[in-house]
């Protein structure tokens, strides 16, 4: 019996761990008798996987008339389309909503619930009803419920779990984005009921102390439609907590409702909110966070990078380490909406962007990837008044490919030949980047909240990403993360721990700062700390163990030049000076004032920096560089030459992802921990291309490959013969065999410990067994 199952990091297929490669298909957009031959292009780019949204204003486009089966159109044909995938061999990621997104009318939600069930429709903060729903209004999961019944009478026995191939259910999607990008609260009558009973709840005995009112309905709608300054910073902050405690609700009654009619399979919830290159993305899992946070979610982001290269990758791994250290402790990274499309013909985009992104994303851990949308194809008035639905996918409306189509099988093979070993491998990680995600909780606001906003999205892009995030990852030091207010820190585990301060810093999260120093942690700080009262809490626990006896603040976004080390003229804003007894400074304004100092603390030490300022020149990164070798934090690798560098390690051998982002060739020597890697052989890379190369892999017992200067794209076997092809032609490779000969390329070199040298000419390293 087929099986699928989330647990101990991994996604396992049949009791193996597995790379999850699936692809976006809306067999509603495409003409049902060229199905099977966009499914078999699927199959030949070496996907195991379909995933496809399910659209309810198709399937159910009158109230009293369902169809999943195509009865009353071929393109309604759900258990067909189903049925096909599973014979073809896919497994399948359903995605029935209610919302789909997907440039479909009211995000794919049925006009006749607008028309039949007005007081559904969520009412913005001008009065006027959105073309979105109060998620709970009971009117419209009344809607939901009718339709959840009549898909999964489709879905439920073609789950895994009942002999079907269906692995995962996404319900509903994106939940809290149109909010957020309208910039949207939701003063339905419903919803602020809700609001009123959750600030009953929190506060309880205290709330008349927060909201000295009589009427609280009537004082929150007050406040939301025409806040005023004592509370509006105050409603905004507490309608924000809520409204995730709200989406949690939401998602608790899908996922039950669901489960009546028989969905026994994973739920997922996407992440929504890529923007600015990623740096928006944090907000999504805000919104989301009590979401991802239920027993048994998977959490899956979705990823629209447009472009990749040495100024925005670590942006990406970001993004990566940010969800990781939030989602579900018993997934690996899950990407259900992995940019494919955006190659428009004649548009000028990188042909290597969904190469080279897979191949970062899958160092740094992903093992399930839905490449988004990966088909073009044509809208019925029903779905959409626009015809075509075309984004630059690999393969066109009429079949035909895009000149990227071909990257997806290239990619597959490699991964295809080092199979569970990879899958198994980890990525090496040698320092932590440490974040509060209420600093992201800026997703709504009003004329009270929004200069804080500006500040702490000026804050958080330059020095969480581009000077941590981009200094770390362009040094070669890969990094993993931590949320400071939810995670353990542990000085042991991590010995450094770098992260943005601002003055919300709250008393909790600063007292776990200092913990972690006291233990012997070497923590990095780099922003303003917090130095008065904050949300009715003391907020200079951090300032007072750091023996800081004052502060100066400049105002916000004022430039201003520093010396830090021995790197004068540095460009900074939102600049702190300090005061105090420090154990070493090491930067300080033109007239000699501290800004940044060390200071210990117990057995540990606290490195400040009190200035924002992103790596963005070879000055900067030579500040950072210092910075990072004077904390202890050395980089993993030394290159002759720059390349994006990763290192994953497994049981069964490890892997070197190298990735050239640029627009040249290169070729460059590895060093880790002072010892050439690959054997010290060069590794040339064409511009914009990546290799994951084997170090120390046991392809069978009595082979181990301990390098190779060529990725592997096939491992087969043929009688007494195993045959292993290479990417390149030319290549040289240290094996070690017990129980092999071999027979082709020639051997060069035969060390004392019996490992043999080859020197490649053909692409194929062939072994008899002897």
């Amino acid at each position: 019996m087929k099986t699928f199952e989330v647990k101990d990091g991994q996604y396992w297929l049949n009791g193996q761990p597995a790379l999850i490669q699936a692809g976006e298909f809306h067999y509603f957009r495409n003409p049902v008798d060229q199905w099977e031959q966009r499914l078999d292009l699927l199959r030949r780019a070496g996907f195991n996987t379909v995933a496809a949204y399910i659209p309810w204003l198709w399937h159910q486009p009158q109230p009293n008339m369902s169809d999943v089966d195509g009865h009353t159109h071929p393109l309604r044909n759900l258990a067909g389309f189903l049925d096909l995938a599973t014979e073809m061999g896919f497994y399948i990621i359903a995605r029935p909503g209610p919302y789909i997104m997907a440039e479909t009318i009211n995000e794919g939600v049925p006009p006749w619930v607008f028309s039949q069930y007005p007081q559904v429709a969520y009412i913005g903060q001008d009065g006027k009803p959105q073309n979105i729903v109060s998620y709970l209004h009971a009117d419209f999961l009344k809607c939901v419920d009718d339709w959840y019944q009549s898909v999964f009478t489709v879905l439920t026995p073609r789950q895994i779990t009942r002999g079907g191939n269906i692995i995962m259910t996404q319900l509903d999607n994106e939940m809290g984005m149109i909010q957020w990008v309208r910039n949207l609260v939701d003063i339905n009558p419903d919803t602020l009921a809700r609001f009123a009973d959750y600030l009953g709840t929190t506060y309880g005995d205290h709330l008349a102390e927060r909201y000295p009112t009589a009427d609280l309905s009537a004082f929150l709608l007050e406040q939301m439609t025409q806040p005023q300054a004592a509370h509006a910073a105050s409603v905004m902050e507490d309608y924000r907590r809520f409204y995730r405690v709200y989406l949690r609700d939401y998602m608790v009654w899908l996922w039950e409702r669901a489960r009546a009619y028989g969905m026994d399979v994973p739920p997922v919830v996407n992440i929504h909110g890529f923007g600015n290159g990623g740096k928006t993305f944090p907000i999504g899992i805000s919104q989301l966070i009590d979401v991802m946070a239920l027993d048994g979610m998977v959490s899956a982001t979705d990823v629209y990078p447009i472009f990749i290269g040495e100024g925005n990758f670590h942006q990406l791994v970001m993004v990566n380490e940010m969800t990781k250290a939030l989602h579900n402790p018993q997934q690996a990274l899950f990407s259900i909406e992995f940019q494919a499309g955006g190659n428009q013909d004649f548009g000028g985009a990188q042909l290597s962007l969904y190469d080279l992104h897979t191949r970062l994303c899958i160092s740094v851990g992903m093992r399930a990837i839905n490449h988004y949308l990966f088909f073009d194809g044509e809208n019925d008035p029903v779905l959409s008044p626009t015809k075509r639905h075309n984004w630059g996918h690999p393969v066109r409306k009429d079949g035909t490919l895009r000149r990227h189509y071909a990257r997806y099988g290239q990619l597959s093979r490699v991964l295809t030949a080092y199979g569970a070993d990879l899958v198994r491998a980890q990525p090496k990680t040698v320092t932590t980047i440490g974040f509060r995600l209420d600093d992201y909780m800026t997703e709504v606001n009003n004329p009270s909240t929004r200069a804080a906003t500006d500040i702490l999205t000026h804050q958080r892009d330059v020095i969480l990403f581009d000077f941590l995030a981009r200094g770390l990852a362009l040094t070669h030091r890969p990094f993993d993360a931590v949320e400071l207010t939810r995670a353990e820190l542990d000085a042991a585990r991590t010995p450094t721990l770098w992260a943005m301060v601002e003055q919300q810093c709250d008393a909790a999260a600063q007292q776990k700062l200092v913990e972690y120093a006291r233990q012997g942690g070497k923590l990095i700080l780099v922003g303003r700390l917090p130095v008065e009262t904050f949300a009715h809490e003391p907020c200079t626990i951090l300032r007072d163990a750091l023996g800081v006896t004052s502060v100066q603040t400049d105002p916000p976004f004022t430039p201003v030049n520093i010396q830090i080390f021995d790197e004068a003229d540095v460009p900074v804003s939102f600049l702190q000076i300090y005061t105090g007894t420090f154990a070493d400074v090491f930067a300080t304004t033109a007239d000699g004032r501290t800004a940044g100092f060390v200071q210990t603390i117990g057995a540990g030490q606290v490195w400040v920096l009190g200035a924002a300022l992103a790596t963005n020149t070879p000055e900067d990164l030579r500040v950072f560089d210092q910075l990072a070798t004077r904390v202890g934090c050395a980089s993993l690798f030394k290159l002759s030459d720059w390349a994006d560098v990763r290192l994953s390690e497994g049981p069964n051998g490890s892997f070197l992802y190298i990735n050239n982002y640029q627009d040249d060739p290169v070729e460059l020597t590895v060093t880790m921990a002072r010892q050439p890697l690959l054997g010290g052989q060069a590794v040339s890379l064409p511009a914009r291309r990546g290799a994951i190369l084997p170090l120390d892999w046991e392809v069978k017992p009595g082979v181990t490959i301990h390098y190779l200067t060529s990725e592997v794209t096939e491992v087969s076997e043929d009688g007494e013969r195993l045959i292993i092809k290479t990417a390149l032609p030319e290549f040289r490779a240290e094996v070690s065999l017990n129980g092999y000969e071999c027979t082709n390329p020639a051997i060069v070199l035969i060390t004392e410990d019996q490992r043999v040298t080859l020197l490649g000419q053909g692409g194929v390293i062939e072994l008899v067994r002897v």
